[in-house]
């Protein structure tokens, strides 16, 4: 608990006007006794506390210190309390996630069924899954591009193995993003 260890006599006078100043100290938690000065305004306004001005090992060393100050050391800790030092430091930021999002998002597909799912026959062999697709006709392979949200290509400018290479591609590259 925080004691009253002098007060000063004559009064620390200041642009913002006149105050009654005292030296107040106590036994902090790193069982130091640390001392500041608070500044009571003479016409009753709010009062101003220094930050800590000494440290000492022991009570009767902080009075010691208390004892020598002078009016003008007070003038200087009024000057520092009411323009303490401003330091900016940047703020610490905190993640808004735990874990990285997940390279590979599989989205349900609402309309009907695609005959062929070409991840699952590409994890095993995209060869196999390139004949498997040469099987199949163009209207089975623009579902399987849709359904599967492989990519828009201009069908209209491509072939059946165009088709087939687009499906091949796109599936090996989100393979390969999903081993990433």
């Amino acid at each position: 608990m925080a004691e009253v260890l002098r007060s000063f006599d004559e009064q620390i006078r200041h642009t913002t006007g006149a105050y009654h100043a005292r030296v107040v100290g106590r036994y902090a938690e790193d069982k130091m006794w640390e001392g500041w000065l608070e500044f009571v305004p003479a016409d009753g306004g709010k009062v101003v506390v220094s930050a800590v001005e000494s440290r000492q090992p022991e009570r009767n060393h902080l009075e010691y210190w208390a004892q020598g100050l002078t009016p003008v050391y007070a003038e200087g800790s009024l000057e520092r309390a009411l323009h303490p030092i401003t330091v900016r430091t940047r703020a610490v930021e905190l993640p808004a996630s735990d874990a990285p999002a997940r390279r590979l998002v599989r989205v349900p597909y609402t309309g009907p069924r695609p005959i062929l799912d070409p991840f699952e026959v590409g994890e095993r062999s995209l060869d196999i899954l390139a004949q498997e697709l040469r099987a199949l006709g163009r209207a089975r392979l623009l579902h399987i591009i849709a359904g599967y949200n492989l990519g828009s290509p201009d069908a209209s400018l491509m072939t059946d193995e165009e088709l087939v290479a687009f499906i091949v591609t796109r599936v090996e590259a989100r393979l390969q993003e999903a081993t990433r």
